[in-house]
């Protein structure tokens, strides 16, 4: 069963929920390549600095090689990023056409709440491996590995616990939404 709205009040959320669907399908698209964009053009000092990276890498011109496996690593967990945004803007574009207990809906909750969870797991792994990585690049004796957990990883673990919190409440309005209209 599939609510559809029409009143004045909805056609806020109409128009709110097209306008994030379009935002939301654009940093999907847009994510990967400018990860990509930033490693390799951009100055090694305007990245994302990894958990305890040495100064051997944090205070010299990366080579290409370094900048491409910083990105590789870097990829992963803005991959997953990519997943979510798409979900987000598949369940915006539900809610715009007024379906917002659908099927379709529940479905682009789990699948953002799974894109979440793969992401919030490869964002703590990602400095950890980008360190690896980088760290083949140098001389032996000068290898490293760090691991370290952030509040930005927490916070992404907030958001994910969130997220799979509204998915199962979504669950139970369509099933409370099937109930009452098999009474009237």
């Amino acid at each position: 069963m599939t609510t559809h709205f029409s009143s004045t009040a909805d056609s806020s959320l109409t128009h709110t929920a097209r306008r994030l669907s379009r935002l939301a399908v654009i940093l999907a698209l847009l994510t990967p390549p400018l990860v990509v964009v930033q490693h390799v053009f951009f100055d090694a000092s305007s990245f994302p600095s990894s958990y305890g990276m040495p100064s051997l890498l944090t205070g010299q011109e990366w080579s290409l090689d370094q900048r491409l496996l910083a990105s590789l690593a870097a990829l992963f967990p803005a991959l997953a990023i990519m997943v979510a945004l798409l979900s987000l803007g598949r369940i915006c574009r539900e809610y715009a056409h007024g379906r917002l207990f659908s099927d379709t809906v529940l479905s682009a909750w789990r699948r953002l709440g799974c894109a979440l969870v793969v992401a919030t797991a490869l964002h703590w792994l990602q400095p950890t491996v980008q360190s690896l990585l980088l760290s083949l690049t140098l001389p032996e004796g000068h290898r490293f590995i760090s691991v370290g957990v952030s509040s930005e990883d927490l916070l992404l673990a907030l958001l994910t616990a969130v997220v799979f919190m509204l998915g199962a409440v979504m669950q139970v309005a369509q099933r409370v939404q099937s109930e009452n209209a098999e009474i009237v």
